[in-house]
């Protein structure tokens, strides 16, 4: 593929570097940035800020320390338009060039990635700048900025200030425009960025071109072994321009348009070409995919049901060449990279909300739950921070946890009692609830409150839910004919309290006499004080009551919730009889799981066995990067990630067989078993460990597993893994077919582990992909890496071949 640049453009456009296309349809040479609607690279105002911004301007920092206060932080920001970056160092120096060469290995300097920026705010728009009020008179609100970042990023919120308004005014112009600009990506100019970052990395002496020695260490820093006889071949093929010495030195490099060719010769893909042969017609010396034979691939091989019309459009929008009446080769390869449509995971379920679905009481779904929302490190002396609930709140989730105890001066305060966790203000929480609350889901986002207050206190938090929630929280009381929890539809944006409650004959303040509290995983030898409840946080707690878990023999009222630690959850689950009691008890109340008091490091129980028996509220650690954390991502990002993910029909019925042990019980006339096959073909872009840009090639291996029902996780055959491909990051090739016989593929979870063999110690994880079984498409599909963060590693993917065969 020859990529086109326009010249007119390149050296004003506000995404400096970054590769310009050929309009699909027309041929006309456009910039990405024609999708932001002022075109920044035209004008001459904007260049003229970003010359500014690009120099340098000195700005305070702003962090809300908890109980210690709001604090500054004076900094030198500059923008970096060749990475795409906005740096920033404690030294004030005014030239960019001199902030380069002090940053350079110094702890002084960070960075923070223009893609990761979900959006800016002016002025006091954050709970942080909120807190400050007119308490800084020094401080100006019309020069204060926010930059709120992705909830994948996990970077809390930036908040500043500038000199004056004018300078706030250019950065947050010309951040909004490129912050538009980037989400407005296709995959295929995502994969353009990336490659023309690769060569200015590579044009270490800045001259614009490579050489063949530069290309060769380029092609190992992305762990690309490659014969030298073979790259020299390539690397003539791509120098269209080596006759002309007048272009360039000796004739003997690459510029940016030949690199795009060589590195799309490089990258050529067997497996991808076989399919297309194999669907095309032969036209003298070369090979056409016509719309109607594309229609025959989608229809035998993707499962997808479209129209000769939409294969034309398809040809059109995703052809190289300027005949774009059919596929060639490198058309159809590009389709299958870059199209939304052929990724595992449908965007239809990324994007949209199944409405039919959010009516159901909320017993009958898994709902996405943070544990200790507060913290952001362990649980003895981590750093408690309202960016935590922001964070959480971002990725979907619906239930987060505030620990309260009493604060001085009246005020309630969130930490993890009886450790060294630093402290934050409870109304400072609420605040930024009532901000974020909807941010990502319009369904209903349930407080649990862990309650340790006086009645004073309690009663100040009541206050501070009513007045700063507004018509937010839910406060109806419920009516005498309810006979089951309400629907996330019918409570669309509002907020729940869940908390203990007076008894319905209490006139005031009472004691709790069915406690519920976290410290059922505590030291049962110590004896529980009866704890006081105000009338006035009780009056606010309705469909999520808190109590202390009576039996499954007591049918308790419907909204009646209780908390089972990890050591009570595993007991009930591993006898047969207590865990259909389970099941059925969650067919109608919701039960709410949290990892054990030894988890001091915040690591996470397996979520897995608890969703199995159909407990809705699974809590997690969302501060820790593991595999649990990675499987929930994985259960929640249907549904267009609103953080509400229905239960199958067996988990909501208790008249159906069905056992969270070996063997289900499902009767397999109306839950048939699954017979799913997985062909790992390839691999693209395969990271090295940790990230690390240096060292040797990687010798990658995809572990393959399957997680849900014991019936599932406990059989052998359902953990296989690939061979080992040596020296081979870059595009691995396996074309190995696994298949897996699920037993109850409601509950499954296909998790795709991509390792790095080592020869001398352990196996390293480069990346992972899952995925909930039924929400998988079939087909040839592409699978984008993330790490155990959440964090995306693209480019770096898998090309698989899923196929299902259901059996009764």
């Amino acid at each position: 593929m020859q990529v086109n640049f326009d010249d007119s453009v390149t050296q004003t456009n506000c995404l400096e570097g970054v590769l310009f296309k050929k309009d699909v349809e027309s041929g006309r040479k456009i910039s990405i940035t024609s999708l932001s609607e002022d075109g920044l690279a035209r004008s001459r105002s904007v260049k003229k800020r970003l010359d500014l911004l690009k120099m340098g301007t000195q700005m305070s920092k702003v962090r809300d320390k908890g109980v210690r206060g709001v604090q500054f932080y004076k900094r030198m920001y500059w923008l970096d338009m060749e990475n795409l970056m906005i740096h920033f160092s404690t030294q004030t120096f005014n030239f960019r060039f001199i902030l380069a060469s002090v940053c350079s290995g110094s702890d002084s300097c960070g960075k923070y990635a223009l893609c990761d920026i979900a959006e800016v705010r002016e002025g006091y728009q954050t709970h942080t700048f909120t807190k400050i009020g007119d308490k800084f008179k020094n401080n100006n609100k019309e020069a204060a900025f926010s930059l709120i970042f992705t909830s994948q990023s996990k970077i809390p919120e930036l908040n500043l200030v500038a000199e004056d308004k004018k300078t706030r005014d250019a950065w947050v112009n010309a951040i909004r425009h490129l912050v538009v600009t980037l989400k407005s990506l296709s995959h295929q100019k995502e994969y353009e960025l990336y490659l023309k970052k690769q060569f200015r990395v590579a044009d270490g002496n800045k001259s614009g071109y490579l050489d063949l020695q530069e290309v060769k260490s380029l092609c190992k820093g992305l762990n690309i072994e490659v014969d030298r006889e073979d790259l020299k071949t390539l690397f003539d093929k791509a120098n269209t321009e080596k006759t002309d010495p007048a272009s360039k030195e000796k004739g003997e490099v690459l510029d940016e348009d030949e690199f795009v060719t060589f590195y799309y010769n490089l990258m050529r893909r067997p497996e991808i070409d076989e399919i297309f042969k194999r669907y095309s017609n032969q036209v003298e010396d070369t090979y056409k995919m016509t719309p109607e034979a594309l229609l025959v691939f989608l229809k035998d091989e993707q499962k997808e049901v479209v129209t000769v019309e939409q294969c034309k459009d398809i040809v059109k929008d995703f052809e190289t060449s300027e005949e774009k009446s059919s596929f060639t080769k490198e058309g159809f390869t590009h389709f299958l990279m870059f199209d939304d449509w052929q990724e595992l995971l449908s965007p239809i379920s990324k994007s949209s909300v199944k409405a039919e679905e959010m009516i159901h009481p909320l017993s009958h779904y898994w709902i996405a739950s943070s544990h200790n929302t507060y913290l952001t490190g362990n649980q003895l002396i981590g750093e408690s921070s309202v960016d935590a609930y922001i964070t959480a709140l971002k990725q979907g989730c619906r239930c987060v946890e505030l620990d309260c105890h009493d604060g001085d001066d009246g005020e309630p305060i969130i930490y993890h009692g009886h450790t060294f966790t630093s402290k934050i203000l409870f109304k400072d929480v609420v605040e930024a609830l009532k901000t974020y609350a909807f941010e990502r889901s319009d369904f209903p986002l349930i407080l649990s409150i862990e309650n340790h207050c006086s009645i004073e206190q309690q009663d100040r938090m009541a206050k501070h839910l009513v007045t700063i929630l507004g018509d937010l929280l839910y406060t109806k009381g419920i009516k005498g004919d309810e006979k089951e929890l309400p629907s996330p539809m019918y409570l669309q944006r509002k907020i729940l309290v869940k908390s203990k409650r007076l008894s319905a004959c209490a006139t005031g303040n009472d004691n709790d006499n069915q406690s519920e509290s976290d410290d059922d995983e505590h030291d049962n030898s110590k004896k529980k004080k009866t704890k006081e409840i105000s009338k006035k946080l009780s009056d606010i707690v309705n469909y999520i009551h808190a109590v202390h878990f009576p039996g499954f023999n007591n049918d308790g009222a419907f909204f009646h919730m209780s908390s089972f630690g990890e050591s009570k959850t595993i007991k009930i689950l591993s006898d047969p009889e207590t865990a259909r009691d389970f099941v059925k008890y969650n067919t109608r109340q919701i039960s709410r799981i949290y990892p054990g008091a030894t988890r001091q490091d915040s690591s996470n129980m397996s979520i897995v066995e608890p969703w199995v028996a159909g407990c809705q509220i699974v809590s997690l650690n969302y501060q820790t990067d593991d595999l649990q954390n990675h499987l929930n991502r994985a259960m929640f990002t249907a549904n267009r990630g609103c953080g509400y993910i229905l239960k199958p029909e067996f988990l909501r019925d208790p008249s159906l067989a069905y056992s969270p042990t070996s063997p289900s019980g499902l009767d397999r006339t109306k839950f048939p078993t699954l017979n799913l096959s997985v062909e790992i073909l390839s691999g693209q872009h395969i990271p090295r460990p940790q990230g690390v840009e240096k060292g040797e090639v990687v010798d990658p291996y995809v572990q393959i597993q399957i997680h849900g029902h014991p019936d599932d996780s406990n059989d052998t055959e359902n953990h296989k893994g690939t061979k080992i491909i040596d020296n081979n990051g870059f595009n691995p090739t396996w074309k190995e077919d696994f298949t897996f016989n699920i037993k109850v593929p409601e509950l499954a979870f296909l998790d795709l582990k991509v390792k790095d063999h080592s020869h001398t110690g352990k196996d390293q994880h480069l990346g992972s992909y899952a995925i909930r079984v039924m929400d998988m498409q079939e087909g040839y599909r592409r699978a984008y890496l993330v790490d155990y963060s959440g964090k995306q590693l693209k480019p770096a993917s898998l090309f698989v071949k899923i196929s299902k065969r259901w059996s009764k």
